[in-house]
């Protein structure tokens, strides 16, 4: 402890005028003493008391006491020190720190926690923030901690910590224990569906007995097991990964532990892969020509990445008209390349007002059959024919087109409308203009032909005249099916009173039949956030459900969903567990 006397001024008047006052006393004190005047001690004496209580002084004391040097001591609580008994060594070592630095009152603790999380890492040195009065009295920082920090800094510079300042380590864990990890070097962001893309990953044994055993490494693929593969420890092993359908991919990738390892969460790694079409390729068939012939063209034409093969019968077998055949400059329809030969290489078939004519041989129809049942895609846009004894109806194709023919067609104008199980089909849900209810009518044009169907199976997402199905969706085997039971889909194109999303629809229609992932009428997803798992399920159902949830400690619990209006039901919860 340090006393020191002093003397503060606080004069009742600003010091310019003391000044004056003072400077005024001394000349004429100086006068009175030239002058040799009576009284002019006394007179001085007066005036500087006068002078000294303008000035106000105050005496004080001033007590100055040392304040103590600042220990900081950082603790680590992110989710890796739940792991073994490191939780309980910090804890352990922090009360030793305290019960020393309390032995001695030059010194005092300041502890700051620190929560790290699965997507950032734990961040030390950025959670220690000090003033100014802090950096003059800090003397040491301890970190307790199981050593994996993420934002270790190139320098003291870049941190709050003087550079003078010594920096100490409790490690917490036992340094004998050993782990497996799993890392994934290189991944693919994205591949082209069809072809193959190559996985880079690495097996890391941290203290293991035996490092030159390979494990086990399990993949699998959107959660079904795809391969099981000895992978060697400590080195770069590449696999062969093969995207089937566009939209992300999830791959999970698992090695077995060791024996009486610290923890499995790091035993396994996650990762997603985008994937994508190189060329989409699809068969359009137009049974004669008509005024929507050019529009399904142009629309597909308009996507670069669609190679379209288009074919128009002009010409009838049957048609006798006595033009020559030496006049003729009519291809061949190549039936047997395309139904026969290349027919698994379209994407996507569309009969475009087409009747059984003679062209196609009941075999080769039987072929489009198989190839939707393996997974092919088939749009049927009928026209008039449809409802006669022609129709593509009375033939094989019968098996999977899901609105039969009545036989009748109408052709009186009406708004198409989307139904309510349309308005939560993503294929129709949100279309521009269209009804929002069965009351408010839809703002697009109208339509005035349409052939008279009952459907037998899939989905009516629109209706047509006298409320019958105008688009039906389905599925058949492992591929899609879809029909439009109207030929005047074009007029929205040539903006016939007003037009309509014409190009949108067929849009969404071409690719939920080539099975894009966001066009899905049932959909689960997840993803995670800031410690929060987010749920996002799409159904075409409005039932509510329970989703079973599996945290990565192995605990299973229950998400209830309530669907929406749109069949989009949302839910998220805290993600309290590192790991997968």
């Amino acid at each position: 402890m340090i006393t020191n006397y002093g003397i503060e001024w606080a004069p009742l008047l600003p010091w310019s005028v003391v000044y004056l006052v003072i400077g005024l006393s001394l000349a004429t004190l100086l006068g009175l003493l030239v002058l040799k005047s009576k009284g002019s001690l006394f007179r001085s004496s007066f005036i500087a008391l006068i002078t000294l209580f303008i000035a106000n002084p105050t005496l004080h004391e001033k007590i100055s006491e040392p304040l103590p040097e600042l220990i900081i001591a950082v603790v680590d609580n992110s989710p890796s020190m739940t792991y073994d008994q490191r939780r309980r060594q910090a804890s352990d070592a922090l009360s030793d720190l305290h019960a020393q630095v309390n032995k001695r009152s030059d010194l005092v603790l300041k502890t700051i926690s620190v929560s790290g999380t699965e997507e950032q890492g734990t961040n030390i040195f950025a959670n220690i923030n000090l003033t100014q009065e802090e950096k003059s009295r800090l003397s040491g920082v301890v970190f307790i901690t199981d050593g994996l920090v993420h934002d270790i800094p190139a320098s003291l510079a870049e941190t709050d910590i003087p550079d003078e300042v010594p920096l100490h380590l409790l490690l917490a864990g036992d340094p004998q224990r050993q782990d497996r990890r799993l890392i994934i070097e290189q991944a693919p962001a994205f591949s082209i569906i069809g072809q193959t893309a190559k996985l880079t990953y690495r097996i890391v044994d941290d203290n293991a007995d035996n490092l030159s055993l390979p494990a086990w490494v399990t993949l699998r693929q959107n959660g079904e097991k795809v391969s099981e593969t000895q992978v060697p420890v400590g080195v770069p092993f590449t696999q062969e990964l093969l995207l089937e359908n566009r939209g992300l991919t999830t791959f999970d990738l698992s090695v077995e532990p060791l024996p009486d390892e610290i923890t499995e969460i790091n035993n396994r790694a996650i990762f997603e892969t985008n994937g994508v079409r190189d060329r989409l390729k699809v068969l359009l068939i137009s049974g004669e020509p008509h005024p929507g012939e050019r529009a399904w063209r142009n629309i597909l034409k308009a996507d670069p990445s669609v190679d379209l093969i288009h074919f128009t019968i002009l010409r009838h077998p049957q048609k006798q008209d006595g033009t020559p055949i030496r006049e003729l400059s009519l291809i061949a329809f190549p039936i047997h390349e395309l139904f026969e030969v290349k027919l698994a290489d379209f994407d996507l078939i569309i009969f475009d007002q087409y009747q059984r004519q003679g062209f196609l041989p009941s075999h080769y129809l039987t072929n489009i059959v198989r190839y939707v049942e393996q997974g092919g895609a088939l749009l049927e846009v009928g026209g008039p024919g449809y409802a006669s004894p022609a129709s593509l109806y009375n033939t094989s194709l019968g098996t999977m087109l899901p609105a039969e023919p009545l036989g009748t067609i109408s052709e009186t104008a009406f708004h198409p409308l989307v139904t309510e199980l349309g308005l939560r089909h993503p294929v129709t849900a949100s279309l521009p203009d269209a009804n929002t209810d069965n009351i408010q009518p839809p703002t697009w044009g109208r339509w005035f032909r349409q052939v008279d169907t009952d459907t037998l199976s899939g989905w009516t997402v629109m209706t047509g005249a006298k409320a019958q199905p105008l688009l039906v969706l389905d599925h058949f085997g492992k591929g899609r099916v879809a029909q439009i039971t109207s030929d005047h889909i074009w007029l929205w194109g040539r903006n016939v009173e007003g037009g309509g999303p014409q190009t949108e629809l067929i849009r969404r229609l071409a690719h939920w039949l080539m099975k894009e992932p966001e066009l899905d009428e049932e959909q689960l997803k997840a993803s995670l956030s800031n410690n929060r798992l987010t749920v996002h399920r799409q159904s075409l159902s409005d039932t509510p459900v329970e989703l079973t949830v599996e945290s990565p400690s192995g605990e299973i619990f229950s998400l209830p969903l309530e669907p929406g209006s749109n069949g989009l039901a949302i839910k998220t919860i805290e993600a309290t567990e590192p790991g997968v």
